[in-house]
């Protein structure tokens, strides 16, 4: 994931192209035509083929599953391809998640968001989660805090969303107005995206929304796909091209610099504007990295303060549902919705560093709500697993472990810090308000990026396990400094 491998975007598009045109081809040539549906009685009368692609949410993708392309390990992800035609469009019913964040995102033929103007005002391809407005006498979780069981909502993509549509119907246009001269996928096919942040309980316990397509006045409610890919019926020509798409995931940050530019190591700086266009772009993230090479014997701290966030919403015990659960975002009361700092291979597909087997398996990473304060600051030390500092090092310096990859540890990794759903109102000097360079292949350097966050900015330093343990994260720092 380093910027000098500019050709990694060029070869994840390829991957989902080839993918995206096989379950297409599939289609049309009836393969997965057998697939139930439950048609309404005029569809009954005159059967045709099922819309593509059969089945509903057939790309599910997370990192316990599918670690690949820098995903946030603490989110969820389902994809549904649809024919994006002028008779053709989408209802997709369900209720709100226990959730953090949740968003859907409508992306065209070039895996991208798109932004069409209809009657002079501007229609987004994507509805956060605040934004949705619930069924007639339900109600929205992110608009009220104590919102009642009822919790349902109804988004529509339609071929033409008006502004005013999207308003009163949660509606998202399906057909970009200035699509690709040379789409990356199949011409015509789009993407919708259902995206969460935290579930309370884990994706497993996400119930997911019911599509219904209607094309030339006949509606058809898609049976919905297996979870991890897995075709309601078992159908397999469905499952070999899907699972390509799985193992793509989103979210993560698609290196594509030019020449000469370099990574810096062991500061944080912006990644380019071209390398967070990469595939199926989350608009309302934004990120910084760091990169590092694993030293045996040696601890990266990375210390800053923190932005405020709602780790303490919810009722339970953290991740069921403190910390994963909705917050009014009407009005927000915090400075982002949702931040985290995690550890990657600088390697293809890009992972998040694993660690640990079975019950005890997790990621070199740690979200807002799990990551100890002091004073409003972080201090997160990463280290391979047979250095990690003592219980009581890190107690003392009031710090949070997440481990490099011991399964490959002269790999170099780099470090990502997200933030989601920045308020410039409450937060100017977050990073997602850091005015980018005038060439979309530059990166914004880390002097830039300090200057910008002053004491939001991550400070970095490495030092051996001893320093750390008998100085604490400043000595570590004043070590490097000297």
């Amino acid at each position: 994931m380093a910027f000098s491998r500019s050709h990694r975007a060029v070869k994840i598009a390829g991957v989902i192209a080839a993918a995206a045109l096989c379950l297409a081809l599939t289609y049309e040539s009836g393969a997965i035509g057998g697939l139930p549906t439950r048609a309404n009685a005029r569809a009954t009368a005159a059967p045709a083929r099922p819309p593509y692609p059969g089945c509903a949410w057939p790309v599910d993708s997370a990192a316990q599953t599918d670690d690949a392309a820098a995903p946030d390990p603490f989110t969820a992800y389902w994809m549904t391809p649809f024919q994006a035609v002028p008779g053709q469009s989408l209802t997709i019913r369900g209720k709100f998640p226990v959730s953090r964040f949740m968003s859907f995102a409508v992306y065209n033929d070039s895996f991208q968001l798109f932004t069409n103007t209809v009657n002079g005002r501007r229609v987004p391809s994507d509805l956060s989660g605040y934004q949705i407005d619930p069924d007639r006498g339900a109600a929205n979780p992110w608009r009220k805090e104590r919102a009642h069981a009822r919790q349902r909502f109804t988004i529509r993509l339609l071929p033409r969303a008006t502004a005013a549509q999207q308003r009163s119907e949660n509606a998202i246009p399906t057909i970009d107005q200035q699509p690709p001269v040379i789409p990356s996928g199949p011409q015509g096919i789009d993407y919708v995206m259902f995206r969460i942040y935290l579930p309370a309980g884990g994706d497993a316990a996400v119930q997911l929304p019911v599509i219904t397509v209607t094309r030339d006045g006949r509606s058809t409610t898609l049976p919905q796909c297996g979870r991890g890919g897995t075709a309601a019926d078992e159908d397999t020509s469905l499952l070999g091209t899907v699972s390509v798409l799985n193992g793509l995931g989103d979210d993560g940050v698609t290196m594509s610099c030019t020449s000469g530019c370099a990574a810096p190591q062991l500061r944080y700086f912006g990644p380019s504007a071209d390398s967070k266009a990469g595939p199926f772009p989350n608009p309302l993230n934004a990120y910084l990295e760091m990169s590092f090479t694993p030293r045996p014997g040696y601890v990266i701290v990375t210390h800053g303060r923190a932005p405020t966030s709602p780790t303490k919403a919810g009722r339970g015990v953290p991740g069921n549902s403190v910390g994963t659960h909705p917050v009014s975002w009407t009005k927000p009361a915090f400075q982002v919705l949702y931040w985290s700092i995690a550890n990657y291979l600088d390697t293809q597909p890009y992972p998040a560093v694993e660690a640990g087997k079975g019950a005890q398996a997790g990621f070199g990473a740690t979200p807002d709500y799990l990551t100890r304060l002091r004073r409003g600051y972080y201090t997160e030390v990463s280290s391979l697993p047979s250095d990690k500092p003592s219980a009581a090092s890190l107690k003392a310096s009031l710090a949070t472990w997440i481990p490099m990859s011991a399964a490959d540890p002269r790999t170099p990794e780099f470090q990502l810090l997200r933030n989601v759903l920045s308020q410039r109102a409450s937060y100017p000097k977050g990073f997602a308000f850091i005015a980018p360079p005038a060439n979309p292949s530059d990166i914004i350097p880390p002097a830039a990026v300090q200057r910008h966050m002053g004491a939001y900015y991550p400070q970095t330093a490495e030092c051996t396990v001893r320093t750390f343990e008998t100085r604490g994260w400043a000595g570590c720092l004043a070590a490097t400094r000297a």
